[in-house]
């Protein structure tokens, strides 16, 4: 062990010191938390909104294959009765 001896007040700063930093880093990682849960919820609201718009794009796909169809077939009846 060294000779030097340190002093109950030098001590008792230093781990005063480290509290008082150990606190402020606890309120930074909450406050971080906090924003990650936001940015979580904000993610999770525009994933359902991506959802409903693929299930309208998957909708309006569907009634215009039918509406092509739709015409392939009037174009075929218009197409065979002028011959």
């Amino acid at each position: 062990m060294s000779d030097e001896r340190v002093s109950l007040e030098l001590l008792g700063s230093r781990v005063l010191t480290m509290t008082a930093e150990l606190r402020d880093l606890q309120l930074r990682v909450g406050a971080l938390e906090q924003r990650f849960g936001a940015l979580e919820s904000r993610l999770g609201a525009l994933e359902s909104r991506f959802g409903a718009l693929e299930s309208r794009f998957g909708a309006q796909e569907e009634r215009m294959a039918a509406m092509l169809s739709l015409l392939v077939r009037v174009a075929g009846r218009i197409d065979g009765g002028v011959r």
